[in-house]
């Protein structure tokens, strides 16, 4: 698989998500967006606004056998750059893995590009050089063994093996281009390579390949032990925003924080397992002291939001899983704890069991296209949406994606984590910063330099199934 096209999209995605977002710098003005934004009233920031709008909101959609025959097919294209780490290869050679090392250097560091760290100095000589050494390419030989593990607590999927940002201007901390991601509690990986300072291990996610922190990561002894941990068949899903994860039954520790969409293999419910224990125990993934697998227990209050099994995949669901996490913090690549606009996306459709990709431009090739969408004028483009199935429907522009809501007093809106909108065209132009989870009508964006959210749209998918299949 060509990673390179990928890491080449993604800095794509991140100089077209600044123009619609503008990077912070270059507007003559960044301003607080007004809440709500235009056109949107305190009702429309509840999810039974939407849902009493449609006919039967708690139709099923896709059932389960559905959802699994549809994953199963978006794991095997190839155009997503989603991984079976079932079907991982056994053995690596060190030329394979060096071309990918190089991939990635080649695609994030750009010879006599300036760019500029965490102290927002720029990043000189020796900094490229020692995270080069870092890599530990002489470490490698001519066979490579791929191993499993899980992970153990919420840590970033890194493009390199540092902490260090990688910014295009020095006030610009809050786009980090060496962060691919973050990744959640008792996730299976493949481990492919560790760096020099041992500090980090090169692993394969489902949704990416990169860096993450070696004490974030428990190595299997065997490849089924780790596998056989996220097929468990009884599942505690977490569908609030953010759920804490106890270390006792009297919630005396928290050990982690699992967000929407994460899974756990389900050990007892509240009072099952006794009086003394009115909680959810569940099995999660523990890193010993020599960096083993082991299992332990994790505890979650009775009145947790989450639920046994995946949610059923119906608009009422998508739509009280959306506004959970409405004006919650936007974070590039889940930066500081928050969530760009894919992050979003994937995390909404995770709770009902849906494999999602993690970028934008993958995600709005997932599902029924509803028509072709670029290109089109506002009314045509109107059509289409006329006859799109909302809350389960997908729009993406260039470097962004958002759900689609639906339609009131002939204006159309979705719900997206959203960085910020360019309002004049003008040389002097002002940046409206909005940084969270909003609705927002089609029109944002119309009086600025790129046009408004409807005008830029170039995919609109229904995540479901046509009645020809996928």
């Amino acid at each position: 698989m060509n990673i390179l096209k990928f890491l080449i999209l993604i800095g794509i995605i991140v100089t077209s998500s600044w123009s619609f977002s503008t990077r912070p710098g270059l507007a003559s003005q960044v301003v607080r967006a007004p809440h709500p934004l235009p056109n949107v009233s305190a009702e429309m920031e509840k999810p039974q606004f939407w849902t009493g709008k449609l006919a039967n909101p708690r139709s099923i959609l896709l059932n389960p056998e559905q959802i699994q025959d549809m994953n199963e097919t978006y794991l095997k294209r190839r155009d997503l750059y989603l991984f079976d780490l079932r079907e991982l290869q056994e053995e690596l050679s060190k030329d394979e893995l060096l071309t990918w090392l190089k991939e990635d250097w080649d695609a994030f560091v750009v010879p006599g590009e300036l760019r500029y760290g965490r102290n927002r100095r720029p990043l000189g000589k020796s900094f490229w050089e020692g995270l080069k050494d870092n890599l530990n390419q002489v470490s490698l030989k001519e066979r490579n063994k791929t191993s499993y593990g899980l992970i153990v607590k919420r840590t970033d999927v890194r493009v390199f093996p540092t902490e260090e940002h990688s910014t295009a201007a020095p006030d610009q901390n809050s786009f980090d281009r060496f962060q691919h991601s973050a990744i959640s509690p008792g996730s299976l990986v493949g481990i492919y390579h560790v760096s020099k300072d041992l500090h980090w291990t090169y692993v394969q996610t489902q949704f990416i390949r990169g860096w993450v922190r070696t004490t974030a990561l428990a190595a299997a002894k065997e490849k089924k032990e780790a596998l056989g941990y996220t097929q468990t068949k009884e599942k505690l899903v977490v569908t609030g925003s953010l759920v804490k994860v106890f270390g006792d039954p009297g919630l005396g520790q928290v050990i982690f924080l699992a967000q929407m969409g994460d899974t756990f293999p389900l050990l007892s419910r509240p009072g099952q397992a006794g009086p003394g224990e009115p909680c959810y125990v569940v099995r999660i993934p523990v890193r010993d002291d020599r960096g083993q697998l082991s299992f332990g227990k994790g505890y979650l209050p009775g009145n947790s939001d989450v639920h046994e099994g995946h949610l059923l995949y119906t608009q009422e669901n998508l739509a009280r899983q959306a506004f959970k996490m409405l004006h919650e913090p936007y974070g590039w690549g889940d930066m500081f704890g928050g969530r760009d606009c894919s992050r979003f996306i994937m995390d909404i459709f995770a709770s009902f069991g849906i494999v999602m990709p993690r970028n934008s431009t993958f995600q709005a090739k997932v599902g029924k296209e509803l028509g072709e969408i670029s290109g089109k004028e506002i009314k045509e483009k109107q059509s289409i949406l006329d006859r799109a199935v909302p809350l389960a429907t997908v729009l993406r522009l260039p470097g962004h994606i958002m759900l689609y809501l639906g339609k009131d007093r002939g204006r159309y809106y979705a719900i997206h984590s959203i960085w910020g909108i360019e309002k004049e065209k003008s040389p002097n132009r002002l940046l409206e910063k909005i940084a969270k989870v909003e609705v927002s009508d089609l029109s944002l964006g119309e009086s600025g330099p790129h046009g408004s959210l409807l005008q830029r749209i170039t995919d609109a998918r229904f995540i479901g199934m046509s009645g020809n299949g996928l």
